[in-house]
């Protein structure tokens, strides 16, 4: 094939056009009538073919215009985009210029050709003729008889004015891209829904299509078919490539996957894409998990079994609609492991216990599309939540549990009868000598308000009986259930202090060697003596719905009563209530 060779127009023309005119440097002006010749050469004319050697090379852009690239192929070829007048007509044309022995000649004696082309059509191609004209200028105006003009002004004779020509194509390569190179996209928990953010506006793969003047873009969706807004942990989001193009109706068509390569093997944008859809799995980012109330290993034990005989009868969009107390989270847990196959690594991510008291407020004020919440017994201000906001709560016991009174394990009490505990609450009993202990002061810490183990105290101990409240209040209340048994086991406090919680919390979920617990009445708060009754502070957990509400909830709280959710129950620790 041959090699084609373009050329650039210098602006000052009228240095190499005309004997006499060589010290003038601005463009020529564009008229259309020749200026008056000199006399006619004596010499013989000298034949010469304008054409010999010329070629001439295209392609075309990403965007599909064609784009002369001649001068790319020949050092000697120049070209320049230029408004001209051929007669009295103006045109816009690629003026060309190049050397070759014969117009090394020409130049000798002061004339300089210069070739045109029309403008080529949208849809010119390799194999298509042009028709390409030679011109001089005839003092500052191209010449209208070219030959005549040279005959007389040089001694020369054109063989051919003008000449068809099957110019060259040499198309670009097409690219190989990886559209989603660099891509990366972050997942994570806010306000109890995930969210995600991706690097796309840097993405290397879009930023390649954009140089190749392809608009591409990323389409999202859920592998499993659900709104792209409502995502949960270990969902596959789809990203997809895409591109849109406006139709000659004005309409505007969409491109999406593996059409986008179809559309790049029929234009010009000389790409192709290794892969058109990528999927990437939610795995939030946030460390903590979910549940910011996680805050113990919840791996599961060594002869744990997949037990449950409907497998269909919950996933993981039932279950994000639990909402909990801390003590109960394993409850939930299980529910993940049994119905979601969730492994204890992504269990953080499944769990979503805001404490007790934001419990019952997400599920009567129906925030955080929570739906059925496990908890402790609703206290009076829970209760006159829901009955000022029209809401009837279905509150119904799935599991005992023991509310305990823990100290330091160097504390030599080891049993306290209710009445002391109500003393030492009150404040009538403030040293530890007067229950049998070292002669020091008592520490009693107590919950915050919207706690479930303060609405226990509230409701099982105190019986409505004023809590003294110590004068260092500050230090004494403790807001999460993890801080107080970190302050009774700590060095510091020793023996002096005195605090309660749930038994299941103290030895399932936040073990500490330096606290024990008391027990009441001399009787301790093991399985037996809950479900029997005889510990004098059994206490239950609740499933609690809201009358008439979510099914899917109605179904969760079923099923923890029965036969095979009591198991469940037992299998995640807590005492049944069968």
């Amino acid at each position: 094939m041959k090699k084609y060779f373009p050329i650039l127009l210098t602006a000052v023309l009228s240095a190499v056009l005309l004997s006499g005119c060589a010290d003038k440097t601005a463009d020529p002006p564009e008229i259309s009538q020749p200026v008056t010749t000199e006399e006619p050469a004596t010499e013989p004319l000298l034949e010469v073919d304008p054409f010999k050697g010329l070629n001439f090379c295209f392609r075309h852009d990403y965007d599909g215009s064609i784009i002369n690239i001649s001068e790319d192929y020949d050092c000697d070829v120049k070209v320049e985009r230029k408004n001209i007048y051929i007669g009295k007509e103006e045109k816009t044309v690629d003026l060309y210029s190049f050397s070759n022995d014969n117009l090394e000649k020409l130049e000798r004696v002061g004339c300089v050709p210069f070739f045109y082309h029309d403008p080529l059509e949208d849809d010119f191609k390799e194999g298509d003729e042009i028709t390409v004209h030679l011109l001089l200028y005839n003092g500052y105006s191209p010449a209208v008889d070219v030959n005549d003009y040279a005959n007389k002004q040089f001694a020369i004779n054109f063989t051919q004015t003008e000449k068809k020509f099957k110019p060259f194509f040499n198309e670009l390569s097409v690219t190989e891209v990886d559209p989603f190179e660099s891509l990366y996209v972050y997942f994570f928990f806010k306000d109890s829904k995930i969210t995600s953010t991706d690097t796309s506006t840097s993405c290397n793969g879009l930023r390649i299509a954009s140089d190749h003047k392809l608009n591409l873009y990323f389409k999202q969706s859920i592998a499993e078919g659900r709104d792209i807004n409502d995502l949960y942990v270990n969902d596959k989001v789809r990203y997809s490539i895409a591109c849109s193009e406006t139709l000659p109706n004005g309409e505007t068509k969409e491109y999406v996957g593996d059409e986008v390569n179809k559309l790049m093997d029929e234009s010009w944008h000389r790409l192709h894409f290794t892969q058109t859809e990528k999927v990437f799995e939610v795995k939030p980012h946030n460390s903590a998990g979910f549940s910011r109330n996680i805050n113990v290993s919840l791996d599961r034990p060594d002869d744990w079994q997949q037990f449950i005989s409907d497998k269909s009868l919950f996933d993981k969009y039932d279950i994000r609609h639990i909402d909990g107390s801390t003590a109960t989270i394993p409850i939930t847990a299980e529910l993940c492991r049994q119905f979601c196959d969730a492994s204890d690594k992504d269990l953080p991510f499944y769990i979503d216990h805001n404490t007790t008291g934001d419990a019952y407020e997400n599920l009567i004020l129906g925030k955080k599309d929570k739906s059925i919440i496990i908890v402790t017994e609703p206290s009076d201000q829970e209760l006159a939540l829901a009955a000022e906001n029209g809401v009837e709560l279905e509150v119904t016991p799935i599991a005992y549990d023991g509310f305990v009174f823990i100290t330091h394990i160097d504390n030599p009490v080891d049993s306290l009868t209710l009445e002391q505990i109500q003393a030492i609450y009150t404040g009538e009993i403030t040293n530890w000598a007067e229950v049998g202990g070292y002669d020091e002061e008592i520490i009693p810490y107590i919950r915050s308000e919207s706690s479930g183990s303060q609405t226990a105290m509230e409701n099982m101990v105190m019986k409505g009986l004023p809590i003294y409240k110590h004068p260092d209040i500050t230090q004494t209340m403790i807001m999460a259930m993890g801080e107080l048994v970190e302050r009774i086991a700590s060095y510091e406090n020793s023996p002096r202090s005195i605090g309660y919680s749930f038994n299941y919390y103290l030895n399932n979920l936040y073990k500490n060697d330096n606290i024990k617990v008391l027990r009441i009445n001399d009787v301790s708060p093991d399985d037996v003596n809950l479900r029997d009754g005889s510990y004098p502070l059994t206490s239950g957990y609740y499933a609690v719905t809201i009358k008439g509400g979510d099914p899917k909830a109605e179904a969760i709280k079923d099923y923890l009563i029965s036969d095979e959710g009591q198991e469940l129950i037992r299998y995640a620790g807590y005492c049944s209530i069968q």
